[in-house]
């Protein structure tokens, strides 16, 4: 339903100038500088939001009209990729978000954390936002060294997950049947997932992004129903695209 679909903005932690990251830096980021950044989409949203107008619960069946696109409830997300370092930066970091958190934050907030810091970080910030898993492996059990499944997030309170990231794709050549089966095994769990879809610099550049992001966008979302979408969330990677922005950014200031 069209009152279920939101906009989600999307914000990274790079330790290092990643082509993909909103917030991303030649050097490490301090922690200090990554709450500024949260704090400071949260008050994006709820600037936003103060523009639009709900959508009456009559409405939820019919068809979304570009005003119903415009007022979805805003998720906003941190991944936070291969960082921190250690347990107690991450906990820092957590709780430096959560207190930017507030009852009348006008918008979903979620963290996606590496696997060692899902549980003290869920402890930590408590039911201030929602702490997801960075992947998942859409097998079930057996021998699969170094796995992890759905059943197990959910057995630790997960609700929310990855599939389809850049850099999965990329560095880990996750095709689409494989990110596909993760969003499969996720539903199937009755967990939510985030589908992440995107060009890279070289698909931009031959002006394959329409059709890389509809591929992408169907092949990974097959056999999901209608109904099942209210679990969905699609974030679109701007790779090429924000490398391309890059380099006419850097080509002005030479």
């Amino acid at each position: 339903p069209a009152s279920a679909r939101r906009w989600v903005c999307s914000f990274e932690l790079a330790a290092g100038p990643r082509h993909c990251s909103l917030v991303s830096s030649s050097l490490s980021i301090p922690n200090n500088m990554k709450v500024a950044a949260a704090s400071l989409f949260l008050s994006l949203a709820a600037s936003a939001s103060a523009f639009a107008p709900s959508i009456s619960s009559t409405s939820a069946s019919l068809p979304a009209t570009s005003t119903q696109l415009f007022e979805r409830k805003t998720f906003i997300t941190g991944n936070w990729k291969l960082n921190p370092q250690t347990k107690a930066e991450a906990l820092e970091l957590a709780t430096g978000i959560a207190s930017a958190v507030t009852p009348d934050s006008p918008c979903d907030v979620a963290i996606f954390v590496p696997f060692p810091f899902i549980e003290p970080v869920q402890k930590a910030v408590g039911d201030k936002l929602t702490v997801g898993a960075e992947m998942i492996t859409p097998e079930m059990q057996g021998a699969f060294t170094g796995g992890i499944s759905a059943p197990m997030l959910k057995s630790i309170g997960v609700e929310w997950a990855l599939a389809g990231h850049s850099e999965r794709r990329t560095m880990n050549k996750e095709s689409d049947e494989y990110i596909n089966a993760q969003c499969l095994k996720l539903i199937e769990q009755g967990m939510s997932v985030i589908l992440c879809i995107g060009e890279t610099l070289e698909e931009f550049e031959k002006d394959l992004v329409g059709a890389v992001c509809e591929i992408q966008l169907k092949k990974g979302l097959a056999g999901i129903s209608i109904e099942e979408m209210s679990r969905v969330a699609i974030a679109c990677e701007y790779c090429g695209r924000g490398r391309h922005l890059l380099r006419l950014m850097r080509d002005m200031l030479i």
